[in-house]
């Protein structure tokens, strides 16, 4: 059910010319998870954010790909364990003028095997309660995970799927109802 309702929302093809590519990560149980990570201190671009796993597409790669390569070099999940619903729409990281795009994927494992030069923590949340923390603030919304703040791009991704599922059901309780 999940799936479907997810399916729905979200669109078949990227609308618009995209730089880098990240995995919006969903696990269905009966809670349903969304997964992020804790960027590591140590890198060049975002160190430190909370963030979805994702990086630059190369050369002869699409976003799915790409989005696919970045989550198994960050998470060690094999593509395979990913089933892609579709997307989000894209948004750019504004101190860096990178245009991403979300690529929603159901996973089928939480068994990670974080890259630590490039992760220091996995967040795992549930979907809804991650959904429900969206407040609204001067530099626009944020939500939070795990007990992280999520704000910037990441934050972006997250309220067009929060905007998408209150449009749909009225609310993310009825988005969840049934589920």
């Amino acid at each position: 059910m999940l799936v479907k309702r997810l399916g729905e929302l979200l669109d078949k093809k990227v609308s618009k010319k995209t730089d880098a590519a990240v995995v919006v990560p969903v696990f269905d149980e009966k809670c349903p998870k969304i997964v992020m990570i804790k960027r590591s201190k140590g890198l060049n671009r975002s160190a430190g954010h909370i963030a979805f796993p994702g990086g630059m597409i190369e050369d002869g790669e699409n976003e799915v790909e790409a989005a696919l390569r970045e989550f198994e070099e960050e998470l060690g999940i094999n593509p395979e364990c990913v089933d892609v619903l579709g997307f989000l729409r894209p948004r750019e990281v504004h101190e860096y003028r990178i245009m991403i795009c979300p690529v929603v994927g159901m996973i089928r494992t939480l068994d990670f095997v974080p890259d630590g030069r490039e992760v220091s923590r996995v967040l795992v949340d549930e979907l809804r309660k991650v959904l429900k923390s969206r407040r609204i603030t001067d530099w626009g919304p944020n939500f939070e995970c795990a007990g992280q703040l999520v704000w910037g791009a990441s934050s972006r991704v997250l309220d067009d799927l929060y905007l998408r599922i209150v449009r749909r059901y009225g609310s993310v309780d009825a988005f969840f109802e049934g589920i």
